[in-house]
């Protein structure tokens, strides 16, 4: 097989021992390239089949490594990948799979063991970067979590905001909301992207920690939105106390007093319920025609009852034990409210 020219942009055959693969560079995290969002197939199954059934119908863009990776490393393969992890896994299984390579075409358009895909010189490992966020981005492929790393690598980059919104497409406001999330502690972030266990750290309050389960991953009880990130991100502390405050809100204590939030879990479930039956009273009125259901900002609401907050928090006044206590207090007013409408189509 001829070698792939690298001096144009046409697809050709390449054969995929050829292509050093780091999924760990791309990106979009490692655990989610085979968890493929609904609205884009049937998952990564489906995604598999329609390359058997149909061939592969976009290329893949590669780099010359030149001996050496994208994360520095050296390599004897002549081919990095730097856009299309998830096609060249799918047509990597096909080939796997398919069990009499010298009679049957592992996908229909393309030579066993090749992939299609285009050459290119990308010598600056900021324009690859850039050019596999693009990608992703076009195709709505990347979490949260996927967004702040590329996002914090463009800005050791020494690319200012502005550049990197360019660069990705996406406003300058939300890189800054990226970029503060960015700031929290390593162990934090890679926890959030790649359910990479977190070692102890030790605070005034006890020791913290996420232990490696099936898998080598601490999987969590949720994995927080990007503004949970940003409440984190904005509260004060150091690393240890940072980190710790994140190990309780993915995994918090249970009823019983196990786990990192066990000092205070008590003292939470109390304050959670007031709240609660103090917003489902709101929703009652709502429903008895005594309030109006306007747009209601728990945050005005719950607070310090030292200052001047009608709804007490507790002892907890943290950014993430604010929004979750919001949270609690809107689901049970909603729930009140609901009850009425209910009731009205039942007696229609």
């Amino acid at each position: 097989m001829a070698s792939p020219n690298p001096n144009t942009h046409t697809a050709q055959h390449v054969e995929l021992a050829k292509i050093h693969v780091d999924y760990a560079w791309n990106g979009r995290a490692a655990r989610n390239v085979q968890d493929m969002a609904s609205t884009e197939s049937s998952g990564f199954d489906g995604f598999v089949s329609n390359i058997r059934t149909a061939g592969q119908i976009e290329p893949v863009i590669l780099r010359n490594t030149s001996n050496k990776t994208l994360s520095g490393q050296k390599t004897d393969k002549p081919f990095e990948l730097v856009v299309g992890f998830r096609r060249y896994r799918a047509i990597e299984l096909a080939n796997q799979e398919n069990q009499d390579p010298k009679k049957t075409a592992s996908v229909p358009n393309l030579p066993n063991g090749t992939i299609l895909a285009t050459v290119r010189e990308l010598k600056d490992p900021t324009e690859a970067r850039v050019l596999n966020a693009l990608e992703n981005t076009a195709r709505k492929n990347l979490k949260a979590p996927d967004l702040v790393f590329i996002a914090r690598d463009l800005a050791a980059k020494n690319m200012n905001q502005t550049a990197i919104a360019d660069a990705l497409q996406i406003t300058q406001g939300w890189v800054s909301k990226l970029l503060k999330v960015a700031g929290l502690p390593v162990a934090v972030l890679d926890h959030w992207r790649d359910e990479k266990p977190i070692p102890a750290v030790q605070t005034k309050d006890g020791t913290f920690e996420l232990k490696a389960g099936q898998g080598g991953k601490a999987v969590p009880s949720r994995e927080l939105t990007e503004p949970e990130m940003r409440a984190l991100a904005e509260l004060k502390g150091g690393p240890e106390e940072l980190t710790a405050r994140y190990i309780k809100m993915v995994a918090p204590a249970t009823e019983q007093g196990e786990g990192p939030g066990a000092s205070t879990a008590g003292e939470t479930d109390k304050t959670k319920v007031a709240v609660q039956e103090i917003a489902g009273l709101m929703g009652c009125m709502v429903r008895a025609g005594v309030l109006d259901n306007g747009s209601l900002d728990w945050t005005r609401v719950i607070g310090p009852r030292k200052k001047g907050y009608p709804i007490d928090c507790g002892k907890d006044t943290s950014q993430e034990r604010l929004l979750e206590l919001g949270d609690a207090a809107q689901e049970a007013f909603e729930a009140e409210v609901t009850k009425g409408s209910k009731g009205a189509s039942k007696s229609a």
